[in-house]
């Protein structure tokens, strides 16, 4: 599917414990990669980290039913989408993420990703304009 007007910008918000041992930055690299080759453009890049201590997240090691425990590069990543984004393109970017984020080291057994759709309408990407609403076609 192609997006008519404006993209459909996602924003990440990236959350892990402080004593990960992935930096930030190739992380960050990663991701950016994952939106690139999902078929957003190069320069939407839209991020926000949080470092929490120890016992500030608290994550189960192995649910649902992961063969090996999580390590301590536990990520979680919400991706907020427009509403009305194709589950293809989810799909596609969820294995993009994977894909690249396995190239600096990050098991994917260490990697939760979660989608959140908002509705464009209820937002503005930039100079006091809300955004338009999003309109696919196939």
């Amino acid at each position: 599917p192609t997006v008519s007007g404006e993209q459909t910008m996602p924003v990440f918000t990236i959350t892990l414990k402080s004593r990960n041992t992935l930096d930030k930055k190739r992380i960050s690299s990663a991701i950016h990669a994952a939106v690139v080759k999902t078929g957003y453009p190069a320069n939407d890049q839209f991020q926000r980290f949080i470092s929490l201590g120890e016992d500030d997240l608290y994550v189960d090691p192995t649910y649902p039913d992961l063969e090996s425990p999580r390590s301590a590069n536990f990520v979680l990543i919400e991706a907020m989408l427009s509403s009305g984004s194709p589950d293809a393109r989810k799909q596609l970017l969820l294995q993009s993420l994977v894909q690249e984020l396995a190239l600096i080291g990050l098991d994917s057994n260490d990697l939760m990703v979660i989608f959140i759709e908002l509705d464009r309408l209820n937002s503005s990407f930039g100079g006091g304009r809300r955004a338009s609403p999003l309109s696919m076609s196939q």
